[in-house]
C-alpha cells in the first residue's frame, strides 16, 4: 500500500523548496508594496527562514527556529492586502516548480493558515 506524500514532498523536497523560496523572494523583493518590509533584512537570513517556516508547514523534516510569527511581524502594518500580494507571489513562484495547479493551490491555503499571526489578528484574539 502507497502512502501519499506530504506536500514538502510533492513540492520536490528540499531542493524543491529552495527552488520556490528563490523565485518567490526574487518576486516579493522587486514589488513597490511589499520591498519596504524586507529592506533591514538581509537576503540570505530571509530564505533561510523562509525555507525553514515553508518545510516545516508543509510538512517536512526541517524545523523553524525562527521567533513567533506574531512577534517577528508584530507592529509593521501588515495587512491582508499584503498577505494576499505575497500569497500571489508564493503562487506565482510556484508555476512552472510543481506539477500540479492543486498542489500550489493546497500549499498557498496551508501558507495562508498562518496570516493572522503574520497581520496581528491573532493578537486581538488572544490578548
Amino acid at each position: 500500500m502507497e502512502t501519499e506524500q506530504t506536500l514538502y514532498e510533492r513540492a520536490g523536497g528540499s531542493e524543491g523548496v529552495a527552488r520556490i523560496v528563490d523565485e518567490l523572494y526574487r518576486r516579493v523583493l522587486t514589488d513597490p508594496e511589499l520591498a519596504p518590509f524586507f529592506a533591514h533584512t538581509p537576503p540570505e537570513r530571509l530564505r533561510q527562514m523562509q525555507y525553514q517556516f515553508i518545510g516545516a508547514a508543509l510538512g517536512g523534516p526541517v524545523a523553524y527556529g525562527g521567533r513567533s510569527l506574531a512577534s517577528v511581524h508584530r507592529g509593521r502594518g501588515i495587512s491582508r492586502h499584503h498577505i494576499s500580494l505575497f500569497t500571489g507571489h508564493l503562487v506565482a513562484a510556484m508555476r512552472g516548480l510543481l506539477s500540479s495547479e492543486d498542489d500550489a493551490r493546497a500549499i498557498a491555503a496551508r501558507i495562508n493558515l498562518y496570516a493572522d499571526e503574520v497581520t496581528g489578528d491573532a493578537d486581538a484574539e488572544n490578548p
